[in-house]
């Protein structure tokens, strides 16, 4: 087996793979999503409490209209009722109508400048230029950590209008249960 779609649905490993899957729409983040559901792993896994890769996204703290519609466009089930007997729209309003409750800023990060683009400290400028010295002409590494941390800094958390965008998604849905 050396493909990961082999190995992602292999029993022996499946479970571990599903985690994968989890633990990048708990994070919100919808381009290891589409990559891991690319994968062959089931989007309706379930997990502690039958908590769905769905739910699981939109109770974390950077719930992402993206990541919900990369896992719908795999076939997760919008209507999958957990142990506490809610749905993913349920959780989306739920975590809506707090929010709205207790306005608050949205804090851009101080990573980034006034353009969007990321600027680093002192430090970290140090450790890229020790990095950059260190790969030589093999520099992947450093590109993955370049978009991690940029990823990073761009992370809104509990952000109202992705929130309401989600509702909005999963309102829209045959079977959404209005």
């Amino acid at each position: 087996m050396d493909d990961l779609g082999d190995m992602a649905r292999d029993p022996k490993h499946r479970r571990r793979f599903e985690k994968l899957l989890y633990l990048a729409c708990k994070r919100g983040d919808a381009d290891l999503v589409a990559e891991r559901l690319g994968w062959g792993i089931d989007p309706n896994c379930v997990f502690g409490k039958g908590t769905s890769p769905l739910i699981a996204n939109i109770r974390a703290s950077c719930p992402s209209t993206a990541t919900v519609r990369a896992l719908l466009k795999a076939g997760a089930d919008a209507t999958h009722i957990d142990q506490a007997g809610l749905s993913a729209l349920d959780y989306a309003r739920r975590k809506l109508a707090k929010l709205d409750a207790k306005p608050r800023e949205i804090v851009k990060s101080d990573s980034l400048d006034e353009n969007d683009q990321l600027k680093l400290s002192d430090e970290e400028r140090a450790e890229v230029d020790a990095m950059r010295r260190k790969a030589g002409k093999d520099r992947d590494f450093l590109r993955g950590w370049g978009k991690e941390r940029f990823r990073a800094a761009r992370r809104v958390f509990n952000d109202p209008a992705e929130v309401r965008a989600i509702v909005d998604l999963l309102e829209s849905l045959p079977d959404s249960g209005r």
